[in-house]
């Protein structure tokens, strides 16, 4: 019982010190040494074997993703691609409409297989660009690419090549384009809640004189008519974004592993984009959009990772297991009780491809034995597993702020509302729009 509630105390340290400003590092490593002790495990070998393995896992997985997306993301603006997408965005949805441009923008690259880690890179001088045209505040950023890839295409969208969304298959003998109607249809609800909750906060917080201003290390060209002339072809700007969706596509088809063939992808999108601007940008423009794009994946990463070494360290101690005890023993129908019990695994683990992992490996096969359809049953796990894993120790949460230059203070409201509010309405409609029969 004593383990358990230091579980409890270290989320709730965690995440109240990630929140009020502390480092990531040093709030996951003092919230594992809190949930350590009060579980009586072994401090050194828990944190050697349980937070650091966990943190060296993670960057291990993903520092050449993370690198290439932020080395993506500062050619697309030093090359002015990313200002030509934004114009030609803006012109078909007009200057007042800079949230859903910014939306469909990240849809289209997360739909192509962009992790919802890296997309934040491509994104963020689009939506500089984009929000000065609109004159929006830019802490909603987090909140909006969250729309577009951590809740529309991460779990709902029958085909999305998300992790969250893949795993179910390897357990349940489904596809990724299971329950479509009923996938689409949550995926327009959400879209619809989330892009009028946005609009709302920005017209709040415009009521209250706050308007667009760069970060301390974003350096914006005024759009302008004359700036204009000087971009690339919208065609020619757009093309990166292209590779990038053909190129996960066909790599994927062949046979590689996702993680790589986004590797692949954001490689072949960088190399054409230094091609095309070779006398533009410059030998020095072209060294320094490296090391910068270096030492911004090393920066978000050591941030994400450090919140991953907490769930590590966590997922060793004997407390965990009440809690999958816990989720496995809710009486209700089997669908409600596997939703419920994702809920719960996903806001421990902070993460909604570990957590739905963990859920299948241990309860797939027991919710299918109870009479669960497989359809539904992946559907609605992936919304779930969408929910509480986006609380503030969320990995992806540091690497959005990071990238964005804000506090949790001042970009996490949004997020919240985009990624737990949202996605847990929908997984109550997605039951009772299973109790229908609809899939």
């Amino acid at each position: 019982m004593i383990g358990t509630i230091g579980v409890l105390i270290a989320i709730a340290f965690l995440v109240v010190a990630i929140f009020k400003g502390l480092h990531p590092l040093i709030a996951a490593l003092v919230s594992a040494i809190i949930a350590i002790v009060t579980n009586s495990a072994p401090l050194w070998e828990t944190l050697i074997d349980g937070f650091g393995t966990g943190m060296s896992g993670f960057i291990k997985s993903w520092i050449i993703m993370f690198f290439l997306g932020a080395t993506f993301g500062e050619f697309m603006s030093r090359s002015g691609f990313a200002r030509a997408i934004a114009y030609k965005l803006v012109d078909i949805f007009g200057t007042k409409q800079g949230i859903l441009v910014v939306t469909v923008a990240t849809w289209i690259l997360n739909y192509s297989g962009v992790s919802v880690f890296v997309i934040i890179f491509a994104i963020y001088p689009i939506a500089l660009y984009v929000f000065q045209q609109s004159d929006i505040p830019r802490r909603i950023i987090p909140g909006v690419v969250n729309l577009g890839a951590g809740t529309l295409t991460m779990t709902m969208l029958p085909g999305t090549p998300a992790l969250t969304n893949v795993i179910p298959t390897n357990y349940l003998g489904t596809d990724i384009y299971a329950a479509p109607i009923l996938g689409i249809i949550l995926a327009i609800v959400a879209a619809i809640l989330g892009l009028t909750y946005l609009n709302w906060q920005v017209k709040q917080w415009k009521a209250n004189g706050e308007h667009f201003s760069p970060g301390a290390n974003d350096v914006i060209e005024p759009m302008t008519e004359e700036s204009r002339k000087t971009l690339p072809n919208f065609l020619v700007a757009f093309i990166p974004v292209i590779i990038i969706f053909a190129g996960n596509l066909l790599f994927t088809r062949l046979g590689l592993n996702s993680s790589f063939a986004v590797c692949i992808s954001l490689l072949l999108g960088i190399l054409y984009i230094i091609f095309v601007s070779w006398n533009k940008m410059g030998n020095g423009s072209r060294l320094e959009g490296l090391n910068k794009g270096a030492t911004s994946a090393l920066f978000a990463i050591a941030n994400t990772a450090a919140i991953v070494g907490f769930a590590g360290a966590v997922r060793g101690l004997g407390s965990f297991q009440n809690f999958i005890s816990l989720a496995t023993n809710l009486e209700f129908s089997p669908l409600l009780s596997a939703v419920l019990a994702m809920d719960i695994i996903c806001a421990i683990t902070a993460s909604s491809s570990g957590g739905i992992t963990i859920f299948m490996e241990l309860l797939g096969q027991k919710f299918l034995d109870m009479g669960a359809n497989p359809q539904h049953l992946h559907r609605l796990t992936a919304v779930a597993a969408g929910t509480l894993d986006s609380l503030p120790h969320a990995g992806p949460n540091a690497t959005f702020m990071s990238v964005c230059g804000l506090t949790y203070k001042e970009g996490y409201f949004p997020v919240f509302v985009i990624t737990c509010i949202i996605p847990l309405i929908c997984q109550f409609l997605g039951l009772g729009l299973a109790a229908l029969g609809i899939m």
